[in-house]
């Protein structure tokens, strides 16, 4: 793996995270589909202006109603995971938002030791890492909250962890004509139309519109850095995902996340109540 494409994957990870977290915690805009519509949508629009300028490299499969059909739960999932990760990222602390979340990979391992379905068996070595993982994450959720955590940033949290599990292991089985590139574009495509009609059942973009913060400049610029981010994100993981590093280096970005939140706390909050620690 080239080592800058690497460093730039970490950069993208990190700062996509903590600027989500200030617009969502410190600006206080608590309206996950009005922020994951906008992120999708401006997501969509970078998306479809690739697909129109380099079709050779941006092809994009059409879909028909027999595709459309197979890969809907996979959007659904999506979608959830999305407003479920910014409900969550809302209300709880960035360390334990990227502990618990460190459980997908973990939650894969396990049901492909449970489920092998004639993929490589899984080493002793990974089985443990990912079982350990996976119940230091339920100790640090019940820890906080005990069972009774129903509407609290943990339950989104755990809904979130559950359709992101459920989306990868469903993208096994949808029609394989589309790859993570179609499946990138029109993920957003049904986010975006599924969550506008969603943000007026619910009342938020009504709501939205009578938000006003006493830096409006910085919340505007937060939301439109963190879009691109975003896309800049999924776009940069298309390209690196197959390297057989790709896994160890989204760890590795999560730990610099990590590392980065106590020079964050310190300079933006106290470090005891501030939403950083």
């Amino acid at each position: 793996m080239n080592p800058v494409a690497g460093v730039l994957f970490g950069f993208l990870v990190c700062s996509g995270l903590y600027i989500n977290k200030y617009v969502l915690s410190v600006l206080g805009f608590k309206y996950p589909t009005i922020f994951q519509g906008w992120q999708t949508l401006a997501g969509l629009i970078i998306y479809a202006i690739l697909t129109k300028a380099s079709k050779s490299n941006f092809k994009l499969v059409g879909i028909d109603r027999p595709a459309f059909i197979s890969l809907l739960p996979g959007f659904l999932f999506y979608t959830t995971s999305l407003v479920a990760a910014s409900k969550a990222l809302a209300g709880i602390s960035i360390p334990v938002f990227v502990s618990v979340y460190n459980t997908l990979p973990a939650s894969i391992y396990v049901i492909d030791r449970i489920f092998p379905g004639g993929r490589p068996p899984v080493g002793v070595l990974q089985l443990g890492a990912a079982s350990v993982t996976l119940i230091t994450a339920t100790v640090l959720v019940l820890t906080h909250v005990g069972l009774n955590f129903s509407e609290t940033a943990f339950f989104w949290i755990v809904v979130g962890v559950i359709c992101s599990v459920a989306y990868t292991l469903h993208t096994r089985i949808a029609d394989a004509r589309y790859g993570s590139w179609d499946r990138l574009y029109y993920n957003s495509l049904f986010s975006v139309i599924f969550l506008t009609p969603a943000s007026l059942y619910l009342e938020e973009a009504f709501e939205a519109l009578n938000f006003h913060h006493d830096r409006q400049g910085l919340f505007l610029a937060g939301c439109f850095v963190s879009a691109v981010l975003a896309a800049a994100t999924n776009l940069h993981t298309l390209r690196l995902k197959q390297d057989e590093y790709f896994g160890a280096l989204h760890h590795l970005s999560l730990e610099f996340v990590l590392l980065c939140r106590r020079s964050c706390s310190a300079l933006t909050c106290p470090r005891s109540s501030g939403p950083w620690s």
